[in-house]
């Protein structure tokens, strides 16, 4: 019976898609080479009511003459040109412009993955009545698709537990991103949900936030979108600013709680923030050849900060410890919190690099990304 009433749901979903039109947000900058394709893959969705909303943010390259050819050819483009503001005031202005019940952000050098992902996305928000509807995703590189990055999350009572904010943000890594999500627009404008504009991971603070605002949740089992894995993309970059950068996104976090008035205490959501910054910013270090010396006095900087001070403390003292139940990452979370808060970064440092010598960081990806089943 129960089944039945679902397929009945689902049809009356499929007759109404004409009024749920979805806002496809794209930010442009420096994606010449790429743009045609991501635009092409969105074109070819088989969704009956799609917008797409191109955000030119001031590129320096040929992406402002694409963006008009495509808003001259096609009915549902609109177009924005805007001073270089960077990807977080880009996303907001194509929310702002958006007239879709839902919003789907999409970047200029990735593509939506089949003609059937955004149909999939929003079947799914109107059987769950849900503010926020995730996918998997495929990374691809010249050509090469790999396997799908599942996400291993389900709906229900368990999005309220320090486990799936855990697994979602930490463990598993998909819930930070904006790409693959469909978001629900008046969830988005009613608590004035926002990106922050830092220079990168801006969309891991607006996520954060949107959280911490009690959206329902939906997932979808199969890949929506392709992310393109490339060089010059933002996380292949050494970034001078990374530790700045990643405390304000912690700090800042709360401070908008405060301002808001939410009581909850999310605090192991910046711990495990801060935690995994450490081992960013050594790998960061190490990438850049600058020796495992460097990281370790990049970690007693790190260290020196109080916000970071005070979240390792935690971690080394067992606070939630009852979110992580896979027992590998359990021993080293505590493990490294303790070396950290008792100053030990050299051996900090070297764990770290010993641990990307023996390719364990790789193998973990690679064992994470195979399970399709989500942990009880």
């Amino acid at each position: 019976m129960l089944k039945k009433r679902a397929a009945v749901r689902l049809e009356e979903v499929r007759k109404n898609m004409n009024d749920c039109l979805v806002s496809i947000v794209v930010p442009v900058y420096k994606a010449e080479n790429y743009l045609d394709d991501c635009l092409k893959s969105v074109l070819a969705q088989n969704y009956p009511s799609i917008e797409i909303v191109l955000v030119d943010d001031g590129s320096p390259d040929r992406c402002p003459e694409i963006c008009d050819r495509y808003g001259s050819q096609y009915r549902q483009v609109k177009v924005i040109h805007q001073e270089n503001q960077g990807s977080g005031p880009a996303r907001n202005a194509g929310i702002l412009a958006a007239s879709g019940k839902y919003i789907y952000f999409l970047d200029a050098d990735d593509q939506l993955d089949g003609e059937n992902a955004i149909t999939a996305l929003v079947l799914r928000a109107e059987e769950k009545h849900a503010d926020i509807t995730m996918g998997s995703f495929r990374k691809f590189c010249d050509g090469e698709i790999q396997g799908v990055n599942h996400h291993h999350l389900r709906d229900g009572e368990y999005v309220n537990t320090g486990k799936f904010r855990f697994d979602g943000f930490y463990r598993y890594g998909h819930l930070p991103y904006d790409c693959g999500k469909l978001y629900r627009r008046e969830f988005l404008t009613e608590n004035k949900l926002f990106c922050p504009n830092y220079s990168f991971a801006e969309d891991k603070g607006h996520n954060m936030l949107c959280y911490a605002c009690h959206p329902v949740y939906a997932f979808v089992d199969d890949s929506v979108f392709l992310y393109r894995f490339h060089q010059a993309s933002a996380t292949n970059q050494y970034q001078e600013n990374l530790m700045s950068v990643w405390i304000a996104i912690a700090r800042e976090f709360h401070e908008e709680l405060d301002r808001r008035g939410i009581e909850e205490d999310y605090h192991d959501l910046t711990d495990f923030h801060i935690f995994f910054g450490s081992f960013f910013l050594v790998k960061q270090e190490l990438q850049a050849g600058k020796g495992v010396f460097r990281a370790a006095e990049i970690m007693r900087q790190y260290g020196s900060d109080p916000f970071v001070k005070a979240a390792m403390g935690d971690l080394a003292r067992g606070r939630y410890r009852e979110n992580v139940t896979a027992l590998s990452w359990r021993i080293m979370i505590r493990c490294a919190s303790l070396l950290f808060a008792v100053h030990g970064y050299f051996l900090y440092a070297l764990g770290i690099a010993l641990l990307r010598g023996f390719h364990v960081d790789g193998k973990i990806s690679e064992k994470r990304n195979k399970r399709k089943q989500v942990d009880a």
